[in-house]
């Protein structure tokens, strides 16, 4: 079972690419959207299969798992600063256009 734990592992680092903070920035706020949605799925899939390693699974594969959980939610933390800063400068930018102050 842990042999197929490290397989879902290279899996899914070839599946999500994790990108830098400044490649980030070049993403729109659609693409930024998405990549949440299929982070969070992610999490939620990998989260499903750590219950199942933590009932059938061998001993240390759970927390295998778990490092992953936790790695993709800090990368979705990162991703959802960016979406945030994105949505924000786009206010920002809408409201000079309009001559508000914001």
């Amino acid at each position: 079972m842990a042999k197929s734990v490290d397989v879902f592992e290279k899996r899914l680092k070839g599946i999500l690419p994790m990108f830098t903070r400044e490649a980030l920035y070049s993403f729109n706020i659609f693409d930024l959207s998405e990549m949440i949605l299929a982070i969070e799925h992610a999490i939620s899939y990998t989260e499903g299969y750590r219950f199942l390693l933590l009932c059938f699974g061998s001993d240390g594969s759970s927390d295998k798992a778990k490092a992953v959980i936790k790695g993709m939610e800090d990368y979705l933390g990162l991703v959802k600063e960016v979406h945030r800063f994105k949505v924000n400068e786009k206010k920002r930018k809408a409201a000079f256009l309009k001559g508000d102050i914001y």
